[in-house]
């Protein structure tokens, strides 16, 4: 089928160019169906994409590839390189006069910062961590389980930035523990050579390849109908039939788009959920003061500091580096962008001093969207979040980062990707 021909009935119509998109669009065409793949973009990455600045490729904050995403992305035909991080190389503490104290990594154990017996915790919760059953701690809160735990406030507070590190989420009384240990227990990580655009611009790659008609700028206003005759309202107007709909918009604006709305009871499960958000300031600079200070993290307080040129190759310029700076934005509180620039500055300050000389460009993010929802205790946890499946409304599924049982953040794009495309192709089967 031409990639003009946006008219004519389609086997399946994706939203969303984002990788649930692109990931579900190269199954479907490989299992032999007709796709359409609408992106309201100009181009396909979604959150994912990197973009160009002083020379240099930049992601939209922090991004950081975990290892558990890497069969999927083979089974689509996609491989990246990078490196993984070194740990953090400085734990920021507050101190009782309110000033921050930064801590070597190293020192947690061999120095004075902690008591002896604040040690035994945190090496033996550490070496238990694995096989920690998480299936136990669903419907259990973070910081209920951690104190349950852990005695020492200060060791609790490591364990949350381990946290908040592989989850991007500063909710502790939401946040199923057991969600935080799973990811916790997955947390190797890489930073991907060339920004995350490379895995955005090979997943575009494998999807023509497979006869995925991928049309960007085409925001959708509508959702009608349900298998096998639905149908789609652009923005503009033009009207698109297809057998089945995957929605990888979002909760919120998927329900938006449905015509007609699901009833109350149904759509309750997609109106409870909350996003995890981040206030990222990305750097592009020309060295730092000090060097060899590449990767902190805040104990007590949601900062988040990494040299990602330190591992992996974002610029072809000499001496030009990408710094990501961030704070995890509480999940209920309301926030102040000023003031959270001013903190992340105030940050970079304190470890970085005279910083500002070396900056060439820099960008700030006040609330970039890192998850749509984070898989809250209250909630049961991950198996309990909403499946790709849309009941009620038959032909319509949905993926992302919000939907499905097998992990968190990309991980979980990527699964339920695969899940729907594969329900839609045995549901033909039948």
């Amino acid at each position: 089928m031409t990639e003009d021909n946006y008219g004519s009935p389609w086997d399946v119509i994706i939203i969303g160019a984002g990788a649930a998109g692109l990931t579900a669009s190269i199954y479907l065409a490989k299992a032999g169906k007709n796709v359409l793949l609408l992106e309201k973009g100009s181009y396909p990455g979604g959150r994912a994409i990197s973009t160009e600045m002083a020379g240099a490729h930049v992601n939209l904050g922090g991004h950081a590839l975990f290892r558990n995403a890497f069969r999927i992305l083979h089974e689509v035909g996609v491989t990246v390189e990078g490196t993984a991080p070194k740990p953090p190389g400085l734990l920021m503490f507050k101190e009782a006069d309110g000033k921050e104290r930064a801590v070597p990594l190293s020192q947690l154990l061999l120095g004075s910062f902690l008591t002896f017996h604040e040690k035994i915790q945190l090496v033996r919760f550490y070496s238990s961590l694995r096989k920690t059953d998480t299936s136990a701690l669903q419907h259990v809160p973070l910081r209920a389980y951690l104190e349950s735990q852990l005695s020492s406030p200060r060791v609790r507070s490591v364990l949350e930035a381990l946290v908040r590190l592989s989850t991007y989420c500063e909710a502790p009384d939401l946040l199923s523990a057991g969600a935080a240990i799973h990811q916790l227990q997955h947390g190797q990580v890489l930073y991907i050579d060339g920004g995350w655009q490379t895995l955005v611009n090979k997943l575009v790659e494998q999807a023509k390849k497979a006869g995925v008609s991928i049309r960007p700028s085409s925001p959708v206003r509508e959702i009608k109908g349900s298998y096998p005759k639905m149908s789609l309202v652009l923005k503009d107007g033009t009207q698109l039939a297809s057998s089945f709909i995957i929605s990888t918009a979002g909760p919120a604006d998927t329900m938006s788009l449905l015509n007609p709305a699901l009833p109350s009871d149904e759509a309750a499960i997609y109106q409870q959920l909350i996003p995890v958000r981040a206030a990222c300031l990305d750097l592009v600079v020309s060295g730092m003061p000090r060097p060899k200070t590449k990767f902190v993290l805040g104990a007590d307080v949601p900062w988040y500091y990494s040299n990602h040129s330190a591992v992996a190759a974002l610029s072809d310029q000499p001496g030009t580096e990408v710094i990501h700076v961030m704070k995890y934005l509480p999940a209920l509180n309301k926030k102040d962008p000023k003031q959270d620039e001013r903190e992340l500055q105030g940050f970079l300050d304190s470890i970085q001093p005279g910083w500002r000389e070396h900056v060439i460009k820099q960008r700030f993010l006040p609330s970039m969207l890192v998850s749509h929802s984070m898989v809250m205790a209250a909630n049961g946890g991950l198996p309990n979040r909403p499946g790709p499946e849309v009941k009620g409304r038959p032909g319509l599924y949905v993926s992302g980062d919000w939907v499905g049982s097998e992990g968190l953040l990309l991980n979980a794009s990527l699964a339920s990707a695969k899940e729907a495309a594969t329900l839609i192709t045995n549901y033909e089967q039948k």
